[in-house]
C-alpha cells in the first residue's frame, strides 16, 4: 500500500475525490436514471451471454428457451437475431436517455433522487425521514443539493470528531464511495482501498474491525478474493452506533450525561 495522500488541511485525497464526484453524478436525477439503468444491466448481461462460444446451436436455442416465459416453445435461429436486435435497439435508447440526463445543464440531488437510491441499497424509509436527511445537507434550503452542498456535508463529516455533526446522508454518500462496483455490498478491500488514503493503517483496521463483524460478532460473507461483505443495513446500523459512541465519550457528551445524571438524583 501507498503511503495516506490526504492532509489535515485537505482531508479528502485525490483518489476519494474522484470516487466522490462519481457517486454526486450517480445521485444527480437518480431517481430518473435508476429503471433505465437497471434494464440495461439486464440487456448487456442477455446480449454477453448470447454472444459467448457456445458449442453447439442446440446451447444457443436451449439459452433463450430458458429466458422465455414459454419454456416449451422452440425458438428458431432467426427468432433469436430478431430478438437480439430488438434488445440492441433498446440498449441504445436507454443509452441515450442517459446521456439525456447527465447533460442536463443543472445537475443535483432531489428528495426522490435520495429515496431511490437508499431503496436501491435496501434501506426503508419514510418521507419525513429523506426529508431530514435533505435537510442536513441543504444550506440553500432551495430543495436540492448542489455539489457545493453535497462537498461540505462530507468534508464536515470528515473532520468531525464529536460525533455532533449530521450524518445520515454522509453514511449513504460513504457507503457508495466504498461500494465502486454498485453491487449493493461494500467488501472488505473496497473499504481498505478507501480508508488507508485518508486514516492511515491502524484506524483503518479499527474501523474494518467494527464493520466487518467485529464488536457484535455479526457474519461475514464470504466471497473470495474480497475477504467479505456487508450490505447497507448493516453498515448503516455501526457507523450510527459508533457515531453516537464518539458523541457521548466527547466534551459536549460528557456534560450532557452529567446533567442528566444530575437531574435524577435531584428530588423532585
Amino acid at each position: 500500500m501507498r503511503s495516506p495522500s490526504s492532509t489535515p488541511n485537505n482531508p479528502i485525497g485525490p483518489k476519494e475525490m474522484k470516487e466522490l464526484k462519481r457517486v454526486y453524478e450517480q445521485l444527480c436525477y437518480f431517481a430518473e436514471k435508476a429503471h433505465a439503468m437497471e434494464r440495461l444491466s439486464v440487456i448487456r448481461n442477455t446480449l454477453a451471454e448470447y454472444h459467448r462460444p457456445l458449442t453447439s446451436s442446440m446451447r444457443q436455442r436451449d439459452f433463450f428457451l430458458s429466458t422465455s416465459s414459454n419454456h416449451r416453445q422452440s425458438v428458431s435461429e432467426h427468432d433469436q437475431e430478431m430478438k437480439m436486435i430488438a434488445l440492441k435497439k433498446e440498449q441504445t435508447e436507454l443509452e441515450k436517455k442517459l446521456t439525456d440526463i447527465r447533460s442536463r445543464p443543472i445537475q443535483h440531488i432531489r428528495p426522490q433522487d435520495t429515496a431511490a437510491a437508499l431503496k436501491s441499497l435496501g434501506k426503508r424509509v419514510t418521507k419525513r425521514e429523506v426529508q431530514n436527511m435533505m435537510w442536513e445537507v441543504d444550506e440553500k434550503l432551495d430543495g436540492v443539493i448542489d455539489w457545493d452542498e453535497f462537498y461540505l456535508n462530507f468534508e464536515r463529516n470528515i473532520r468531525d470528531s464529536s460525533g455532533l455533526e449530521p450524518a445520515r446522508f454522509y453514511h449513504m454518500i460513504q457507503f457508495m464511495i466504498y461500494d465502486r462496483d454498485n453491487n449493493g455490498m461494500v467488501s472488505i478491500d473496497e473499504t481498505m482501498n478507501m480508508l488507508y488514503a485518508r486514516v492511515g493503517r491502524e484506524q483503518m483496521e479499527a474501523t474494518i474491525t467494527k464493520l466487518f463483524g467485529g464488536d457484535d460478532g455479526a457474519p461475514i460473507k464470504e466471497v473470495g478474493h474480497q475477504g467479505g461483505e456487508i450490505d447497507f443495513v448493516r453498515y448503516w446500523e455501526v457507523v450510527v452506533r459508533e457515531q453516537q459512541k464518539r458523541f457521548n465519550d466527547s466534551d459536549i457528551g460528557k456534560v450532557i450525561a452529567e446533567k442528566k445524571q444530575r437531574k435524577k438524583r435531584t428530588p423532585t
